[in-house]
């Protein structure tokens, strides 16, 4: 059920809807840069009359036809209007992997809410079961007060108990509907029933060497390259070489082609003459802009790039660093979890069998049904422990298939946003 919730929240949740709005924005970027490898046409076409009539003088009139065309084409801009373009495929590109990243980071989230519901789902059902338990010997504490077997201070004391437990089953009650709001608008869901929550999660299948192996073969691949964030620093790395390519071009003639074509169709009346003129003008040539000075702008704009070069390079050093920190570390906390679970679990196993033997004795008449509710409540205490080993578990696997970019559910992003920069 959860991994429907996952797939569905690739296409609803607002922060991938998000995502999407920013990799549309970088779809236009980069046809608006793009947009300068191709010629510029501009034109008009219109008519006009006009009326001049002047005191003692004849009346003038004149109307006609106009038309003009132009075009322009970069021929020789040493490179750069190709570098502005390849800025914009690089940006388009980013904007991919961010999107992958994204996703990466919901589910890891999405995941972790969903198993708080569930251990919240399951501490509300323990404290209920206790509630229950603590209200039946109220009503037998009330019949003692009844009949003086308990002063005034100690059924007092018993009624805040009570009390402070109802208040309790409340609030987790209240967390829980909370927590559900929270997932639900972080998943783009419209609705999730109670009924959807698992009662309890299914122990992990375990490995002790399993992550510590994924973890090697992730190294000896070189995978934290290919991870979309160490992807993004590559291709900022070449845009900053890129524009340091357009910076160094800045002071250097630029040319250009051009042609345009006009035509000015005119007639010319008055009381006793009409003639008409029409002149065609055709212009075409090759122009060379060339910025002599712009008072050391090029040489900043060349350092700038310089210095973004040298910051996303020593940021990407940084990331693969804690990258191997965190896969270093999740893949200690995994094992230590996986031993604690192996504990826990055998507690579990232990109380399950405590209570069918409580069970068995009561139905032979050897145990009263106290003493069963009392094996209960310490199995669901048991049994909420090992649940908590349990998410722990779950918990840190899912963190760290997301890191190592193994996990089964990314494979629902487009196959051109995971390309390794193929």
């Amino acid at each position: 059920m959860l991994n429907e919730i996952l797939v569905q929240a690739l296409k609803q949740s607002p922060d991938m809807l998000m995502k999407g709005i920013e990799l549309a924005q970088a779809d236009v970027d980069r046809m608006q840069r793009a947009s300068g490898l191709w010629p510029s046409i501009y034109g008009d076409l219109h008519y006009a009359s006009n009326v001049v009539a002047t005191t003692n003088s004849e009346t003038q009139k004149s109307d006609g036809f106009f038309y003009n065309f132009e075009i322009h084409q970069p021929v020789y801009h040493w490179g750069a209007v190709k570098a502005w373009a390849d800025i914009g495929g690089l940006q388009r590109k980013i904007a991919q992997k961010n999107f992958a990243d994204a996703y990466r980071t919901l589910v890891g989230l999405l995941r972790q809410q969903f198993l708080g519901l569930i251990r919240q789902k399951k501490l509300l059902q323990t404290q209920s079961f206790n509630l229950e338990l603590a209200e039946r010997g109220y009503k037998l504490d009330e019949e003692a007060y009844a009949k003086g077997g308990l002063s005034p201070s100690a059924i007092g004391n018993l009624r805040l108990v009570i009390e402070e437990a109802r208040l309790t089953v409340a609030r987790t009650q209240s967390e829980l509907q909370q927590s559900k709001r929270i997932f639900m608008r972080l998943a783009g869901l419209g609705e999730l029933s109670d009924e959807r929550i698992p009662d309890m999660l299914s122990r992990p299948g375990w490995v002790d060497n399993q992550a510590t192996r994924l973890v090697a073969e992730f190294q000896q691949t070189d995978g934290a390259l290919k991870t979309p964030q160490a992807e993004v620093f590559k291709y900022l790395i070449r845009e900053d070489d890129l524009n340091y390519r357009i910076a160094k071009t800045r002071l250097l003639p630029q040319l250009n082609v051009f042609a345009d074509a006009n035509l000015q169709n005119q007639t010319y009346a008055t009381s006793t003459s009409v003639s008409q003129v029409a002149t065609t003008n055709r212009n075409y040539g090759v122009i060379a802009n060339w910025s002599i000075f712009d008072g050391f702008a090029t040489r900043s704009a060349k350092l700038g790039a310089l210095a973004g070069k040298r910051q996303h390079a020593l940021q990407q050093q940084m990331y693969l660093a804690s990258l191997q920190d965190d896969l270093r570390a999740l893949t200690e906390q995994s094992n230590l979890t996986a031993r604690a679970i192996a504990l826990s679990e055998q507690r579990l196993a232990m109380a399950t069998g405590g209570l069918s033997d409580a069970e068995e004795q009561a139905k032979q008449g050897r145990l009263s049904l106290a003493n069963v509710a009392q094996a209960r409540v310490a199995f669901y205490a048991v049994e909420l422990a090992a649940l908590d080993n349990r998410i722990a578990l779950y918990n840190q696997w899912s963190r760290l298939v997301g890191l190592l970019w193994v996990d089964p559910i990314l494979q629902n992003l487009p196959a051109t946003y995971l390309d390794h920069g193929k």
